[in-house]
């Protein structure tokens, strides 16, 4: 993956989430549609974004397709898993001071 690449991806408010969640746990689309509160079409496009450009690999369990990080990106760019905690503190702090649960 090419640097600008990257940070396309940082720059993006909702792949920032994605990423963010996924950073500790793997979710299927539904289950991330549930947190960000956005529809399975927007995050669907997304996670195939950043599928293809190999940020996220994807597991099978029957019916469900799991995403998670890509273990081999986050030792490329050892610096974004603290970019990703911090995004998901700032991310939260957004909910608590917009009232939302």
């Amino acid at each position: 993956m090419k640097l600008h690449e990257l940070f396309r991806i940082l720059a993006s408010q909702i792949k920032l989430e994605i990423l963010s969640l996924l950073l500790e746990n793997d979710l299927c689309v539904c289950q991330i549609c549930a947190i960000v509160g956005t529809s399975q079409p927007n995050i669907s496009q997304h996670l195939n974004t950043l599928r293809h450009l190999g940020v996220v690999d994807i597991r099978k369990d029957g019916t469900f397709i799991y995403y998670s990080l890509n273990k081999q990106f986050l030792k490329q760019y050892p610096f974004l898993k603290a970019v990703l905690q911090y995004a998901k503190k700032d991310y939260q702090m957004s909910v608590k001071t917009c009232g939302a649960k």
